[in-house]
């Protein structure tokens, strides 16, 4: 793991010295970065970086490089890079340790998510750079397992304040991966004339002619391993100019079939060793060296080789360069590469290797094999242990390839496309679900294949209505999985109702009342004691039979899921289902609770895609309850994490720039639908559409221009207790009664008041609602309103019936009162961060000729979400480790946040900070 020590010093490479020496810098000052090397074979890339690095010893540097037999072995290069700094594991959290241990087939556990094993190499790496800047050099990247490729870019694109570099050197026109596309690249060219020249005049074994040397320098175009083969193969007579040159020159592809003739040169023996040796990935010499004596070899066939310079035999078996190896293999007949690895199956089987064993007996087979086949699955399976969803791919697709019979190749098909779409290889993903025949899938089969399409829409989507569809299409996967998988339909049911809240009144094809119908019938005929079973139970019995029936079954879900007993996996799995039937039973306390608790589980164990929803989920609801802040640090939490799962933009984009957001802080931006609200509904995110006429009314109303509110309220579609509009009933009754439409707020009271179970804020809401519609003395209402909304709740709530009630006051002339509660009103609208409310609260005030301030000192409001969540947690105690773990990023990059935090502040301690009230900030 340590850097090779130059063999000569370094030839020219002044403007290439002058790029990487940039990048060195960057991270000494504490700026972190990642970058691409790439270059043809020979052109010196690991020569070039070896010799800068060693010229510089006071870094730390790491030095792995890609070796081309591990590139199915899932996190073979983070394994090395792990079991070579241990002891940096003890450091970690147990979730990020954990996960390094499973993906380096360390321990025993389910396999962890690739963001997981993401952080804990980022957090791994910023241990062995908290003394010293840490340039860590990955050399032959495309030969880096596409598991371990995928943390190491993670970790380079979420560099900040870290003095860390990452270098990826890679060969040009070898590397199809999109993984490194996100960073810079440098192409290191061949030298320039006047150092070819001394280079070759450096490696030549005879004086050369210009004229030659000309000719070597115009061929190669300064490649400097070409330069150095040329060198030393051409003959004296020819280096002088005596003899002619070979045309064409050996270079590049030609350079390929060069190495090919000098070895077809040597005795027959050698070169079937040689061939050996370049079937073995590994370089493993014991390997070989059996597989050789199988193959009846004499004990010194590689001698010749040795000779000739094509290999070095020490520990390991070393080619004189990568290409010499490729053509040797590349270029020998299809049967002796097939014969040689069956002799390598039959060593790696004694060997106790079921993994090299399969893999080489599959390169040994041609035809199909139903027997090569099913290990490979079985190998596959192995590969999944570690987490290695793209070994799993690749070893599922050779056993399709493998197999006899259409089912069962089918089935393999689709158990590769589900391991491309968790790898996130959404071409290979699309592509083999584009070939399968549904008529060859069983039930089950058909299920997956829909889980497949709605999860690869995710990741690779298709400009359309994708949200419409999904609660439709992931309720016939549960229907399909009901008798066959039920633990299975019960994941898809639970996930048909996110999908029912993301499409919101856009859905098309079902409703909630059928996915409850469903929801009853999976669980019924599978009645397990699991929380997820409960809540689902308890959820459906809601939608189909109403709040007084299911009251006591969600009271009995919300007590479990907070009892410490219960298991946190099974708390991430119901968490969503618990917080939407505490919504829909009026009990914002309990759904507050629960969305917490289910936050801090899913930190603590990384599960960063249930994080994510309960985040969304969390600030949806924190909208509804006008927590503008609060919900606005969950949004831009969620799109972190959204980033960190390495999804396209646009959902970030779309699910993190809700409209309501933009109507709370009187943004009249929101009065025109830009691009992004045409892309959300292009893509059927009803939410976010939803959100935007919620939005335009909240803006109006909060300016007391209710027509233009009503206007925007009567398009929010509110009968389905999954659309966005169910929690706005309250603010549509409003508008409506303060538009002169009696006749609709009736009916949406009406509907606001059925089924309202003992629950005190949505008997505040009707309280509120009938002080609007009893215009003769709404003051009881208003009166009895407060009494009931109280708590944190529903601040907003309470706030704006402080407003309502004090505006009525002022008209009546009872100053004392009024001003009483406009100002009560007010300190919460600030406190919340809704200027437009506040502004209204403020007029009001200026008419009982009281004057406020109109930017009181709120100074945590021009934090940035990360920086507010950061001032946050340091301000209740917690360490930048912890906040790290948290917030998903490095301790550097919270120390990073912490001194901007400070700066805006202007404090100078976390002491300071206790001081500020984050509380509902």
């Amino acid at each position: 793991m340590t850097t090779n020590e130059p063999l000569r010093d370094l030839i020219g490479r002044s403007e290439d010295r002058g790029w990487l020496m940039a990048l060195i810098h960057s991270a000494e000052e504490g700026r972190g970065s990642a970058a691409v090397l790439q270059g043809d074979a020979g052109v010196g890339k690991t020569f070039f970086v070896s010799t800068v690095l060693a010229e510089n010893p006071h870094l730390r540097t790491l030095h792995t490089v890609g070796i081309e037999s591990e590139a199915d072995l899932p996190y073979g290069a983070l394994q090395r890079l792990v079991l070579a700094h241990r002891s940096v594991l003890e450091d970690l959290v147990e979730a990020q340790q954990s996960a390094l241990l499973v993906a380096c087939g360390l321990r025993d556990a389910p396999p962890p998510t690739k963001s997981l094993i993401g952080l804990g190499l980022l957090n791994f790496l910023g241990r062995l750079a908290r003394q010293d800047a840490l340039i860590y050099f990955i050399d032959d990247a495309q030969w880096i397992d596409p598991e371990s490729l995928q943390a190491l870019a993670f970790v380079g694109r979420r560099l900040l304040a870290d003095r860390i570099t990452l270098i990826f050197a890679i060969r040009t026109g070898t590397f199809s991966s999109t993984v490194l596309t996100d960073f810079p690249s440098y192409t290191l060219p061949g030298l320039k004339r006047e150092d070819a020249h001394k280079l070759l005049t450096a490696t030549s074994r005879q004086k050369l002619s210009p004229k030659v040397a000309e000719t070597i320098i115009d061929a190669t175009g300064g490649n400097p391993l070409a330069l150095v083969d040329l060198a030393s193969d051409l003959t004296a007579k020819q280096l002088r100019g005596e003899a002619l040159l070979p045309e064409p020159m050996p270079l590049g592809q030609h350079l390929e079939a060069h190495y090919l003739q000098q070895s077809s040169q040597l005795p027959q023996d050698a070169q079937t060793w040689l061939l050996a040796a370049a079937a073995e990935p590994d370089g493993n010499l014991d390997a070989i060296t059996a597989s050789a004596r199988s193959l009846g070899l004499p004990e010194n066939a590689s001698r010749a080789a040795e000779v000739a310079g094509l290999v070095r035999v020490e520990s390991t078996v070393r080619f004189r360069h990568p290409l010499v190896r490729s053509a040797l293999y590349n270029g020998a007949p299809n049967h002796d590469v097939r014969v040689v690895h069956e002799h390598f199956a039959k060593v790696a089987e004694l060997r106790g290797d079921t993994y090299r064993a399969v893999t080489h007996r599959a390169a040994a087979t041609i035809g199909v094999d139903d027997d090569v086949a099913q290990a490979l699955e079985r190998a596959a399976d192995l590969a999944t242990a570690r987490g290695g969803y793209a070994s799993r791919m690749n070893l599922l697709m050779r056993s399709a390839a493998l197999t006899s019979t259409a089912h069962s190749k089918h089935h393999r098909l689709l158990a590769a496309a589900e391991s491309a779409i968790a790898a996130g290889a959404t071409a290979q993903a699309g592509a083999l679900i584009a070939v399968l025949d549904t008529d060859q899938l069983d039930d089950l089969g058909k299920g997956r294949l829909f889980m497949a399409r709605c999860d690869l829409d995710t990741l690779d989507p298709v400009r359309g209505p994708i949200y419409v569809h999904r609660p439709l299409r992931l309720l016939t996967a549960a229907r399909l999985f009901r008798t066959l998988d039920p633990t299975r339909a019960k994941h898809a049911i639970a996930t048909s109702y996110w999908a029912l809240v993301q499409a919101d009144d856009m859905v098309q094809g079902t409703s909630s009342r059928e996915i409850a119908e469903e929801t009853r019938l999976i669980c019924a005929s599978n009645p397990t004691p699991d929380l997820l079973t409960e809540a689902l139970t308890a959820l459906s019995t809601l939608l189909i039979d109403g709040r007084a029936v299911a009251a006591p079954l969600v009271d009995a879900v919300i007590d479990r899921m907070q009892a410490p007993e219960t298991h946190e996996d099974q708390v991430l799995q119901a968490c969503a289902s618990i917080a939407y039937a505490a919504c829909l039973m009026g009990d914002p306390a309990s759904r507050d609770a629960v969305i917490r608790r289910s936050e801090a589980i899913a930190r603590k164990h990384g599960a960063v895609l249930v994080l994510c929803r309960v985040l969304l989920l969390g600030a949806y609801f924190d909208m509804q309850q006008g927590r503008v802040l609060v919900g606005q640090e969950r949004l831009q939490r969620a799109a972190d994490i959204i980033a960190l799962m390495d999804l396209p933009k646009v959902w970030s984009d779309m699910v993190t720039s809700l409209p309501v957001l933009r109507g709370w802080r009187g943004d009249e931006s929101v009065l025109e639908e830009d691009d992004l609200d045409h892309e959300t509904r292009v893509y059927g995110y009803g939410m976010s559409v939803a959100s935007r006429f919620i939005a335009i009314m909240l803006l109006r109303a909060a300016q007391g221009r209710y027509s233009e509110a009503w206007d925007a309220g009567r398009r929010v579609r509110y009968e389905d207790p999954f659309f966005t509009g169910r929690l706005y009933l309250a603010d549509l009754i409003e508008c409506a009664a303060r538009t002169g439409d009696h006749s609709a707020a009736a009916i949406l009271l009406q509907d606001l008041q059925t089924n309202n179970h003992n629950s005190r804020w949505a008997e505040g809401l009707v309280e509120r609602s009938l002080a609007h519609i009893d215009e003769q003395d709404p003051a009881e209402h208003f009166e009895r309103a407060l009494e009931l909304l109280t708590g944190p709740a529903v601040e907003m709530d309470a706030a704006r019936t402080h407003l309502l009630y004090g505006e009525w006051l002022r008209r009546r002339r009872r100053r004392g009162a009024a001003a009483r509660h406009l100002s009560e009103a007010l300190m919460t609208f600030q406190r919340l961060g809704a200027p437009l409310w506040s502004e209204r609260a403020r007029r009001e005030l200026a008419s009982l000729g009281e004057v406020r301030d109109k930017n009181p000192a709120v100074p945590a409001t021009t934090l940035t979400a990360q920086e507010l969540s950061v001032a946050r947690l340091a301000a209740a105690g917690h360490t930048n480790g912890d906040i790290a773990v948290q917030l998903f990023v490095s301790s550097n990059t919270v120390d990073y946040h912490l001194r901007k935090v400070f700066r805006k502040l202007s404090v100078t301690s976390r002491r300071q900070l206790q001081t500020i009230n984050f509380q509902n900030q």
